[in-house]
């Protein structure tokens, strides 16, 4: 029984329940030998009596006689999608080599899931179920001051208002005597005024203390709901540049958090960031400040963050460098002559970088830029870019950058590049370009996004373009082999390898690409765009949630494991050698890539893409 309990212990889900349970488990279980080719349970047939765990050996799971859907190894698990709806199993399951399994009778299975939440949500009946609870389970190992922390419990006491008619003076008196940092404005649209304010917007300009509250306050104030999460606070204070977070329950304000009050939860938080970029005065400050991120996203990630939300904190902080960065260059060249854009691409286009990649941006200038006044942006360029290297972001190996006259144009110039990929696509171009369809604008008075948004928002039009961007995306399958298995590669003298970017987490983000295209959707950022594709009804809320969990574990995969290769100095890479990670990695890694197989299926039937020449 020891042995047993042993190997139960060493895979999912009974790695997480008491030893108690595990050891009564282990003495429950039955014991049976199966030869190869001996079928186990049939489609169709009777319900499964027991939850079957594989030992030694390997099942497959079969559709028809010749279509194999999966097959399982040892410590993986079959029968329980029959056991917990009761009716017949919806595939045979086949001995494929010389088995042994574990046996746990259906009645002790049912009693497990009422007892213990964990196995009950490991054991769903759905991949969608399973990978929900992969990512939830995730979450739950986090740490508790940021993410089980409700903001309304960091309410010290209730707020204190005041009237818009009430003078600064007033205002100023209240605040001391109070000992508050800011006041809630009786307004509607909710307002605020701070200590902040009465410093930049009265004292700065001159204002005398007669000023009425109502000419200097913020209105409407960023406020959040009470029951929101510390690290949702964190995220909107750092986005909307905040230090005061009026709380909300309905209608009515319950309470005023700070930054400091998150702080004081965190000594390495993002919202440190701004004031250290405030403080900057040389670009080895700048270099410094880049790091701190790197040092966030390593806090983040230890604390249990979901990669999605690291993704937008990390966007923040890089923009503001980029804004930063372009401002500086203005000073030095002069004030910009027409009016212009800064576009950033690819993974910091979606919001998805999380440690410093290879540069991906482009510039748009107004059409009535001169010769002159393009000599003045390839300075400004040449110095952003070069700026970018020192801080620690390296050139683009593809010169996708502002450098590049190619991709330093003016704006009439951009929408004929967006037209023709679009009207005239040619599928080896578009695996190049595709990124392009990735971009945001941070800097400049040059309304160039939305104007190419316009061009973007009707590429489902050209149902040419679309079957060739379908196809693009298709070009890396998902590594399964003909029996479900994970595919793995050989790069020299390593073996077993799996690329997590190229072979997981780019193949979710070609597909949202092409969904959010199908679906005119603004979006850029990957779950966003899935997310719009299923309110469109262009995605089957099934498929846009098993990507979106797939994503997230992949990503947070390929994270843990660049930081653990930086932790050892070495270069951050995206392969990962499968059998070194843990049972419950291969699941969710195996479960995730079969997820998006089926999606890329759809794909193919849906935009017909083995018809095209």
């Amino acid at each position: 029984m020891d042995e047993i309990a042993r190997f139960l212990r060493s895979y999912p889900p009974f790695d997480r329940l008491p030893e108690q349970v595990v050891r009564q488990i282990a003495g429950e279980l039955q014991i049976e030998f199966v030869r190869a080719g001996q079928t186990i349970l049939t489609k169709g047939g009777e319900p499964s009596s027991f939850l079957y765990i594989v030992c030694k050996g390997s099942v497959d799971l079969l559709r028809s006689e010749d279509q194999v859907v999966d097959t399982l190894g040892p410590g993986e698990a079959f029968g329980h999608p029959s056991l917990i709806r009761g009716q017949p199993p919806l595939v045979t399951v086949r001995a494929h080599t010389d088995t042994l399994l574990y046996l746990l009778p259906g009645a002790i299975f049912h009693r497990l899931r009422a007892e213990q939440p964990q196995f009950a949500a490991f054991f769903a009946a759905s991949v969608i179920e399973r990978l929900g609870y992969a990512l939830q389970s995730r979450q739950s190992e986090s740490n508790p001051a940021l993410f089980q922390t409700r903001l309304r419990d960091l309410v010290a006491r209730p707020p204190v208002s005041i009237s818009p008619e009430a003078t600064v003076g007033d205002a100023a008196r209240l605040m001391r005597d109070e000992r508050i940092s800011s006041l809630i404005v009786e307004h509607t649209p909710i307002g605020i005024i701070t200590d902040r304010d009465l410093r930049n917007r009265v004292l700065a300009q001159g204002l005398p203390d007669t000023t009425p509250v109502r000419q200097v306050m913020s209105v409407p104030a960023t406020t959040i709901a009470a029951d929101a999460l510390a690290f949702e606070g964190l995220l909107l204070m750092l986005e909307r540049g905040v230090h005061h977070l009026p709380l909300v329950d309905g209608d009515r304000v319950v309470g005023v958090v700070t930054h400091t009050d998150i702080l004081r939860r965190q000594s390495n938080s993002p919202l440190f960031l701004p004031r250290l970029l405030q403080r900057a005065t040389s670009l080895a400050d700048l270099r410094r400040y880049t790091d701190q991120v790197a040092d966030a996203v390593f806090t983040l990630t230890a604390a249990g963050a979901r990669v999605s939300d690291i993704g937008r904190v990390v966007a923040v902080a890089h923009d503001a460098l980029l804004q930063r960065l372009i401002h500086d260059a203005e000073v030095q060249l002069g004030p910009p002559p027409v009016p212009y854009a800064w576009l950033v691409l690819g993974s910091e286009g979606r919001y998805e970088q999380t440690l410093r990649t290879d540069q991906d941006n482009a510039l748009v200038y107004d059409d009535s830029a001169s010769a002159d006044d393009v000599r003045y942006f390839e300075q400004l360029a040449t110095l952003v870019v070069d700026w970018l290297v020192e801080c620690g972001f390296p050139r683009c190996p593809g010169n996708i950058m502002a450098t590049n006259p190619e991709w330093r144009q003016s704006l009439a110039t951009w929408q004929r590049y967006f037209q023709r990929w679009i009207e005239i696509p040619d599928e080896e171009s578009l695996l190049r370009i595709a990124i392009f369809f990735d971009y945001r604008q941070v800097y400049g008075q040059l309304p160039a996004e939305p104007v190419l948004r316009t061009i973007t928002q009707h590429a489902t039009e050209h149902r040419i373009f679309m079957a060739r961007l379908a196809r693009a995306a298709l070009r890396q399958p998902a590594p399964l082999t003909f029996f479900r298995q994970v595919a793995l590669e050989r790069r020299g003298d390593q073996r077993d390898l799996l690329d997590l970017k190229l072979r997981g987490t780019a193949m979710v983000v070609d597909l949202a690409r092409l969904f959010a295209l199908e679906a005119r959707s603004n979006e850029t950022n990957t779950i966003a765009r899935l997310r719009a594709a299923k309110a469109a009804g262009v995605l089957s809320h099934e498929d846009a949630d098993n990507l979106i969990s797939a994503f997230e574990l992949l990503s947070s995969l390929r994270l843990h494991h660049q930081q653990k290769q930086i932790a050892l100095g070495l270069p951050p890479d995206n392969l990962v050698n499968f059998h070194q990670l843990g049972p419950r990695e291969r699941r969710e890694v195996k479960e995730s890539l079969q997820a998006i197989a089926s999606v890329q299926r759809g794909v193919a039937l849906m935009f017909q893409t083995d018809r095209l020449a």
